[in-house]
């Protein structure tokens, strides 16, 4: 019996071989199709994430150039003031523009939902490690050292609120501005009642000055180089998806 099936098995190997081979072949070729499948489903993935940052992160970039522009503005019209304050010079209603831009602070929130999902799913779905460094690095550093640096000038705002009751009217949302050079912030004027008192107490020229400099080292430090890092990272970004598509 056992010779029978040794001589049959002996006449007719090569059947059997190939049904041996073929089934090998296909274990194997759906495993591979498995396996497209599966990359095919996480690069549909990341470029979603991908795209997700992108939005989130260029809508963070806006608003930073929003808070710039509003720095600039105060730090400029802190100047002004302290030019006047110096030379003596007379109130010109020019000023009260100037007078409201000195009080602007800023409280970046950034939007944080695309990196919150990320870490809440699998980091590397981001197969590009150098752009995953970057982007965490961007919320988690970045993001944290400009907040912790808006606190300073968010104090110094409310010391200078100290004086509005004391030398301000409230603020004018309707007052059209004079001054030609200047735009008027959102929040309205601020006109001096006591202008001749303020120009002479030097803890207002002070605090504008403290000011000036707190404002001057957050853009410096802080703003234009995430402005920067932003640009770079958004463009990154761009080339990633592109390579992935």
């Amino acid at each position: 019996m056992v010779r029978k099936i040794f001589n049959h098995l002996k006449s007719e190997w090569y059947k059997y071989l190939f049904e041996i081979v073929g089934i090998i072949l296909g274990i194997l070729i759906a495993y591979n199709l498995d396996e497209w499948s599966g990359a095919r489903k996480n690069k549909k993935k990341e470029i979603q994430i991908l795209k997700e940052f992108k939005r989130g992160l260029s809508g963070d970039l806006a608003e930073m150039h929003g808070y710039i522009s509003a720095h600039e503005y105060s730090i400029l019209s802190g100047k002004v003031i302290l030019n006047v304050i110096k030379d003596n010079l007379p109130y010109h209603d020019s000023l009260d523009v100037y007078f409201a831009h000195t009080h602007t602070f800023s409280t970046f929130t950034g939007n944080v939902s695309p990196i919150e999902q990320l870490k809440n799913t699998d980091l590397a779905i981001v197969s590009n490690d150098t752009l995953r460094l970057k982007i965490m690095g961007m919320y988690d550093e970045v993001y944290n050292r400009i907040r912790k640096v808006e606190v300073a000038i968010t104090r110094d705002y409310e010391q200078l609120r100290d004086f509005d009751r004391l030398y301000f009217e409230a603020y004018d949302v309707d007052q059209i501005s004079t001054s030609k050079s200047m735009p008027r912030p959102p929040w309205g004027t601020m006109r001096p009642i006591r202008f001749t008192e303020l120009k002479t107490n030097p803890e207002y020229a002070a605090l504008l000055r403290a000011r000036i400099s707190n404002q001057t080292g957050l853009l410096r430090i802080h703003y234009y180089p995430a402005e920067k890092e932003l640009n770079n990272l958004l463009n990154q970004i761009d080339r990633e998806i592109e390579r992935l598509e």
